[in-house]
């Protein structure tokens, strides 16, 4: 079964959209399933992992880029800055890494006061309608849960966006640490897998 995950990162979810109001008052008080802690983070409904490299060298790529005009210029989600992992897919040029939270995706121009006509369109036209699924399909503790288990960008993206896998290790251990080392590197594996199967569909 394709993960919703890989739903996210080929389309935009518009079936889903709310308006930007009322999604901040709906989600007050919930985990932040981009930003929920423990040294998690994900951005993968901005391409983070639509690059055709390993992961470590997609790492290197956003610690290279930084806030105040080193992402360059609001680029359409159909030019690509590297090769893509999937052609059809979004790969934003702004997601990178603040020097001041190493090894955490973010977006880089999230929060600036003057992002100019044109990434003010581009920000408000592509980033606002896009929807995470994990939002309603995943508790708070199954975030926090996968967040405290992988701890990274990579992994811990591909994991909240597979609803079933999340659900398993749930329902099979009541914390991250109670998962073997063995089971860790297997579940990994499994979603680098089917990250990669979807290549090129």
């Amino acid at each position: 079964m394709t993960p919703c995950g890989i739903i996210c990162l080929k389309k935009a979810v518009s079936k889903h959209l709310l308006c930007h109001d009322a999604m901040n008052d709906y989600y007050a008080n919930r985990i932040n399933r981009c930003r929920p802690g423990h040294g998690a983070s994900c951005a993968l409904c901005c391409g983070s992992h639509n690059y055709a490299v390993a992961p470590q060298e997609i790492g290197e790529l956003f610690s290279g880029r930084c806030r105040g005009g080193a992402a360059g210029p609001a680029l359409h989600q159909d030019v690509a800055c590297a090769e893509k992992l999937f052609h059809d897919a979004i790969q934003c040029s702004h997601v990178g890494m603040d020097p001041s939270e190493p090894g955490m995706v973010c977006c880089l121009l999230y929060g600036e006061d003057d992002r100019g006509g044109d990434v003010e369109s581009f920000f408000n036209g592509t980033c606002k309608n896009f929807y995470c699924p994990a939002w309603d399909d995943l508790t708070d503790r199954q975030v926090l849960f996968a967040a405290r288990l992988m701890g990274d960008w990579y992994y811990y993206s591909l994991l909240i966006n597979d609803n079933a896998e999340v659900h398993d290790l749930c329902a099979s251990y009541d914390r991250p640490e109670d998962v073997p080392a063995e089971e860790l590197v297997s579940l990994k594996e499994r979603l680098a897998e089917r990250l990669m199967e979807e290549d090129g569909k």
